[in-house]
């Protein structure tokens, strides 16, 4: 059973109507208190997102063009410390109608199709969930690796100030111990 969406908006579009859809979605409290467990965020206090869902030809596509914006609060990853994140950022996602239940031993859609440049999702029903879309854009929209300006003085600090940031500086060339290793076997 796949996991529940905690931002289920589905969208109808078969039948298709004349002037595509205006789409206008926001997430509601306890649905930001769900994605921000699901995307580890220390808060998510705003998610919406509005556009269009439009058909293009040769007819089978229909692409959702809009915008997100979010506020969440991410944890540092040096001193976890809240960093304040703001998404404010185009999404525009296509999908393809695929035929029916496919017959035994028929070969299944791809997942993705690359056309243009752009990533096509297969389409076997009449609905997309626009929530989940939503969702999707905005875990690619944070930051993997949120880091406070002031990350290294809060650590130092807290912990002193023999606690040093990357990589040491060698003593030595990496490579000198190997060296010597062959130096060793020749004699």
């Amino acid at each position: 059973m796949p996991p529940r969406n905690e931002f289920a908006r589905p969208v109808v579009v078969e039948p298709w109507p004349e002037d595509g859809i205006a789409v206008q979605l926001s997430a509601d409290p306890a649905e930001l208190r769900a994605l921000a467990r699901r995307f580890d965020l220390l808060e998510l206090t705003a998610l919406s997102a509005k556009g269009r869902l439009e058909r293009r030809a040769p007819g089978d596509e229909i692409w959702f063009v809009g915008r997100l914006e979010a506020d969440a609060v991410q944890a540092c990853v040096v001193s976890l410390e809240p960093v304040p994140a703001r998404v404010r950022q185009p999404i525009e996602r296509g999908f393809r109608k695929v035929a029916g239940p496919l017959e035994p031993g028929a070969a299944a859609p791809p997942a993705l199709w690359l056309i243009d440049d752009n990533e096509i999702e297969p389409l076997t029903g009449r609905t997309i969930d626009l929530g989940e879309v939503v969702a999707e854009e905005l875990a690619l929209a944070l930051e993997p690796y949120p880091r406070r300006a002031d990350a290294e003085a809060l650590v130092s600090e807290r912990l002193g100030p023999n606690i040093s940031f990357g990589a040491p500086e060698p003593s030595e060339p990496p490579l000198a111990a190997l060296a010597q290793l062959k130096d060793r076997r020749a004699t």
